[in-house]
């Protein structure tokens, strides 16, 4: 849920209470799980969630 909102890897880290290097672990792993894209965003990246993760955030 952290990513519901696109983020920097030191937000995602501050959202979660992780480090920015777990964040950055937890963001590989989900883009490798498709359900997360990271793009270039000036001297850093900004990750944002994929349709499918998405999808599976949403309610039922």
């Amino acid at each position: 849920r952290a990513a519901e909102t696109p983020a920097s890897t030191a937000e995602l880290g501050r959202r979660t209470g992780t480090s920015p290097a777990t964040a950055s672990h937890h963001a590989t792993v989900l883009r490798a799980a498709g359900l997360l894209t990271t793009d270039r965003a000036g001297n850093g990246v900004r990750h944002v969630l994929t349709p499918l993760g998405r999808a599976l955030l949403s309610d039922p």
